[in-house]
């Protein structure tokens, strides 16, 4: 299938859902666009995302370099009250990084860990705290993690059958009046030499939509910046780091 052709194919599934789709069918997307002042100006792809979902399925989809990517295109199945199958394109069950492309998701520009996503079947439960996520797909390759959530702390551990292995923290406290949220991934692998990165977005009641960025990783980047919310729907994002790089991001979801 050219590239034509499929784009032309998911543009008409979208215009379809916006058209027809019944109460349920919800249309949901976002763009933004960033410039990093270095020893050059850079820009970067614009992002242009557009999320499709209804009663147990969801598609999601980004425009990138003049192509349609999907990201997701799945659908869940409710085995159990407790139990939950998903079919097709999904996220892999590991770690925390999944959806950081988005901007909506992430309040830094730059993403600490490429996503990644396969086409199989997923099975998910939660009980009590403790998760189980699981993933079967192409070429025998599987994924799962297994996660315990208790008061706004959660914790995880990620393997897969390329002997990756793979903690997980995510945190959110308020100290003194200033709600801290934090996220850190250390990969354990034979082959990653300890690599990890480290997140924490301060958001003090006073700042007036003002949250403060601190970030580190295994190869000794430091980051640091200010994101603002100008709206409900807008954001501008300033990242800079120990190199005297900048970069300005401004996002709009819909």
């Amino acid at each position: 299938m050219n590239t034509i052709t499929r784009n032309l194919m998911v543009f008409c599934a979208i215009l379809s859902a916006m058209m027809f789709g019944n109460s349920e069918t919800k249309v949901t997307g976002e763009f933004s666009s960033a410039i990093t002042f270095s020893d050059s100006v850079s820009f970067t792809t614009p992002y242009t995302g557009i999320t499709i979902s209804g009663t147990n399925w969801e598609l999601s989809t980004n425009l990138t370099d003049g192509e349609v990517i999907i990201e997701e295109a799945k659908y869940n199945w409710a085995i159990t009250d407790k139990v939950t199958a998903t079919f097709g394109s999904q996220a892999l069950p590991y770690g925390v990084a999944w959806g950081l492309h988005r901007p909506s998701s992430n309040s830094f520009v730059s993403v600490p860990r490429e996503h990644a996503v396969g086409n199989g079947v997923g099975v998910s439960t939660s009980v009590y705290g403790v998760g189980i996520h699981t993933f079967y797909g192409n070429d025998e390759y599987w994924a799962a993690r297994l996660s315990y959530s208790l008061w706004d702390q959660s914790f995880g551990l990620s393997v897969d059958g390329n002997e990756a292995v793979l903690v997980d923290v995510s945190s959110k406290v308020d100290v003194v009046g200033f709600p801290i949220t934090t996220s850190l991934e250390y990969d354990l692998s034979d082959d990653s030499d300890g690599s990890f990165w480290l997140r924490s977005v301060i958001t003090p009641a006073f700042a007036k939509g003002a949250s403060l960025l601190l970030g580190f990783n295994s190869d000794d980047e430091v980051l640091y910046g200010i994101k603002y919310k100008c709206s409900d729907k807008c954001f501008l994002t300033t990242e800079l780091s120990a190199e005297g790089d900048t970069s300005i991001r401004v996002s709009y979801s819909f």
